[in-house]
């Protein structure tokens, strides 16, 4: 299993660096386009989340870092952070029966996320927000 660890800073402009670190440790295990897009979508929605929101009333110091395993029969990624406790496993799905201008703000980056990924895991953790995410090789 290949493992990776990548300190990021709790920065937005810190998202585009990691999709590239991630692209490439995808590319260096070779794994397919789809899968790749699949897994790179999900870790983006989150990681945006924790950056935009997770740390908001907390007082620094701030950190977030991920976690990418690579095997062959699935890809891995832990992202931790020491923002405020928030498991995305446990939110509601949104009503995507409602027209638009009737849903409430929010919800739909969750959404997406479940629907990339093969199985989402959260915990808290010493302090830390745990979010697993996790895409099976085909």
């Amino acid at each position: 299993m290949a493992s990776h660890d990548k300190n990021v800073a709790p920065d937005l402009a810190a998202i585009p660096p990691l999709m590239e670190w991630i692209e490439q440790r995808c590319e260096e295990a070779g794994l397919a386009n789809e899968l790749t897009f699949k897994l790179m979508l999900a870790i983006e929605e989150a990681a945006t989340n924790v950056v935009s929101y997770a740390f908001a009333e907390v007082p620094p110091p701030h950190y977030f870092r991920v976690r990418l395993d690579i095997d062959d029969k699935r890809c891995a990624a832990e992202l931790a952070d020491n923002g405020r406790p928030f498991d995305p496993s446990a939110a509601p799905p949104p009503d995507l029966a409602k027209p638009l201008e009737e849903r409430e703000a929010g919800g739909l980056g969750i959404h997406l996320l479940r629907n990339m990924a093969d199985r989402i895991e959260y915990r808290r953790e010493g302090g830390e927000n745990r979010l697993r995410i996790e895409t099976a090789r085909p």
